[in-house]
């Protein structure tokens, strides 16, 4: 999805890293129930193309540059370049896709220099010369102190941007939901991870996650539907398969009942294209829940939950924090998810407390779940550059990239 360019007096863009997809537009854009937002997901991807000419240079004889980081375009956003690297193939030779960014950590600066470009100038329509500020989210226990002074560096170095501001993701989930305390379980594609917030500040201590995600989820009904039918799926079939497929199971002892007597079903996905699946739909749920039984180590998310709430000091806000619960992420549309999460709290937290999760406030667009973090970045974007609490370009200049440790709210 492309946003439109808006007014030249306001440029600040939003951008929400993540390891499968970048969401990004302006702090500008109209927000409401109907509103499309974020204006821009585009894939966390780059196509490297080997440059290589089909002959060997003479000797003595510098080569041509052999490979170029160009940014991966998916989607109605990307058509013209795809069919320009059909035409011209003879040209830029062969290209590998890479993802620069994995489980929220930058591997690749180069590529993720590209991929910045491409959002900011050719999507979010700013002009050499005449950029503007961006704020970034960043991703809780991803992040290092390096990451974010090169992060930093590049923003201001590169793309002259007028100012940056960084916000940690959990925080900004809650402030979509008009909150400055919860505890946040973000669905990622990379992984799953657990945040509690207290009077909008992040509790390090309580951080965790669970080494595997939706990534996870994805290749094991990959190998699924590879098994029961033959069927090669594209990623974009997956994603739609597990998005209306995958479910989860209210209990450990429903889970068992449903896995003996489920059955096969045909199932239609957006393309068209028709898919059978029958108990692989529960089981990927429940990796969530019961991850031993599918060769994940580590303790199962209930029990991750628990761990960060009760890591908290105070006895009032342990048992805040379990009735503001935000499950968030591009996982968190899974069907039945949130109610096997409650379930099972009931049962583990102590009779006083009253577990319950977050509802999408009525005026927050129907995405807000999924893109909750950008859509509390679109929100705090207002605030913060309007108040200058943003870096500036003289605080960049006065103190180097180290400023983004006195001057950042993470």
């Amino acid at each position: 999805r492309k946003e439109r360019r808006g007014a030249m007096g306001d440029r600040t863009a939003v951008l929400d890293l993540g390891s499968y997809s970048i969401k990004a537009g302006h702090a500008h854009s109209v927000i409401g129930v109907e509103a499309d937002l974020p204006p821009l997901v585009t894939p966390t991807r780059v196509r490297v193309f080997d440059l290589t000419p089909e002959y060997e240079p003479q000797e003595g004889k510098a080569r041509n540059e052999a490979q170029r980081p160009r940014p991966g375009i998916e989607g109605n956003a990307g058509q013209g370049e795809e069919e320009e690297g059909k035409s011209n193939g003879a040209l830029r030779g062969t290209y590998v896709e890479s993802r620069p960014v994995q489980n929220g950590v930058i591997t690749d600066w180069d590529q993720m220099e590209a991929l910045w470009h491409y959002i900011l100038y050719e999507q979010l329509g700013w002009e050499k010369g005449n950029e503007g500020s961006v704020l970034i989210t960043e991703k809780v226990l991803a992040s290092s102190k390096l990451q974010r002074e090169l992060t930093t560096q590049i923003m201001f170095e590169k793309f002259n941007t007028n100012g940056l501001y960084m916000a940690n993701q959990a925080r900004l989930s809650l402030a979509a939901y008009g909150k400055i305390s919860g505890c946040v379980v973000d669905v990622g594609h990379g992984n799953i991870g657990v945040s509690c917030v207290t009077e909008g500040q992040l509790q390090q201590h309580s951080c965790a996650s669970l080494p595997f995600g939706g990534e996870q989820l994805t290749e094991f009904l990959r190998k699924a539907v590879r098994g029961t039918s033959g069927d090669q799926l594209s990623d974009q079939q997956l994603a739609d398969l597990k998005q209306e497929c995958a479910e989860v199971c209210s209990s450990t002892e429903d889970y068992k009942t449903a896995i003996q007597s489920c059955e096969e079903r045909e199932h239609i996905l957006p393309d068209g294209s028709t898919v059978t699946i029958g108990k692989e739909a529960k089981q990927a749920g429940e990796i969530l829940f019961q991850p031993h039984l599918f060769g994940y180590k580590g303790m199962s998310l209930v029990d991750m939950i628990h761990t960060s709430i009760f890591s908290v000091a105070d006895l009032p806000m342990k048992r805040m924090l379990s009735e503001n619960l935000l499950v968030a992420g591009c996982g968190s549309v899974m069907n039945g998810l949130e109610q096997r999460i409650l379930n099972e709290m009931r049962c583990t937290f102590p009779p006083s407390y009253m577990p319950s999760t977050l509802r999408r406030p009525e005026y927050m667009p129907q995405t807000c779940p999924m893109y909750s973090a950008w859509v509390g970045g679109f929100i705090e974007a207002k605030l913060a550059f309007s108040q200058n609490q943003q870096i500036t370009k003289y605080d960049y200049d006065e103190y180097g990239p180290g400023i983004i440790h006195k001057k950042a709210f993470l």
